[in-house]
């Protein structure tokens, strides 16, 4: 679905615009576009995570950090570590081998490394846990609390054999964070002129591959512009009620600056006509 989220762009307004002079709807049309570029702005920034500052950024990178531990475990973390062994213990108690455990905290703290590796896989088989490569299917299979969160209460799903790459694999994830958001930057930015106060993690140069659209239709009513965040999952962080609010505030506002426009044209021909 290439259009996924649309806000149509202050159309009562334009009726109003349509009955100025040709000569004064050029600056009302300019208006228009100014105003609807900052309505792309207000868009992003009720678009989840709500903000544009680092503070949401940063509680989101450590919801998904803690949200991935929470279902897959490195492998380095059971050496040494009674407690965390426990917790696949209790995931198969009926399958739980303590003889073989035993025979995994020996082998640890001997520096046997590869048995250990070996006995390790045999205890995550017993309990039905897969041992290897990070398998991102397996979070998204998991995300099923709300926003996508992985719930408090989710189970240990995969041992990674390499911690660095869990790592990787938590700030790729991570790196999504804002991408949304850029696809009403993007939409913007499609206005011309400059685009303010976005973060470098919902703007285009962090997310090359958000994509927005802006469309102007000059007709004899007036004009109409289009915003279209083409990013394919738009609808699961944009609320359409939260849309349509800053779509009012930015009809209010263009309103107020026709007014103030329209009283400084009116002295400025009334002083050339002296």
């Amino acid at each position: 679905m290439r259009v996924t989220a649309k806000v149509t762009g202050l159309d009562p307004l334009k009726k109003k615009i349509a009955l100025f002079p040709k000569e004064t709807q050029r600056p009302m049309d300019k208006l228009l576009i100014q105003e609807v570029r900052t309505l792309a702005v207000e868009c992003a920034r009720v678009t989840l995570p709500f903000g544009l500052t680092d503070k949401p950024w940063k509680r989101l990178a450590a919801r998904i950090a803690a949200d991935i531990k929470r279902i897959f475990k490195r492998a380095d973390d059971f050496a040494g570590n009674p407690d965390a062994l426990m917790t696949i213990a209790r995931l198969a108690p009926a399958r739980w081998d303590p003889a073989l455990a035993r025979q995994y905290n020996l082998a640890v703290s001997s520096g046997e490394a590869e048995k250990a590796r070996r006995l390790l896989r045999k205890i995550c088989a017993n309990a039905g846990i897969s041992i290897g490569a990070i398998r991102a299917d397996l979070h998204q299979k998991a995300r099923t609390g709300r926003y996508g969160r992985v719930p408090e209460d989710a189970k240990p799903l995969a041992i990674i054999s390499k911690g660095d790459a869990l790592d990787r694999y938590i700030a790729k994830v991570q790196r999504q964070i804002g991408a949304v958001k850029a696809g009403w930057v993007a939409a913007a930015k499609k206005l011309g002129g400059s685009v303010r106060n976005v973060p470098r993690w919902a703007n285009t140069g962090m997310h090359k591959k958000s994509k927005g659209d802006a469309v102007v239709k000059r007709e004899t009513k007036g004009s109409r512009i289009e915003l279209l965040n083409q990013v394919s999952y738009a609808p699961t962080a944009c609320s359409m009620a939260n849309l349509q609010s800053a779509e009012r505030r930015a009809r209010i506002r263009l309103q107020n600056a026709i007014g103030e426009k329209l009283k400084a044209m009116a002295a400025r021909a009334f002083r050339h006509g002296k």
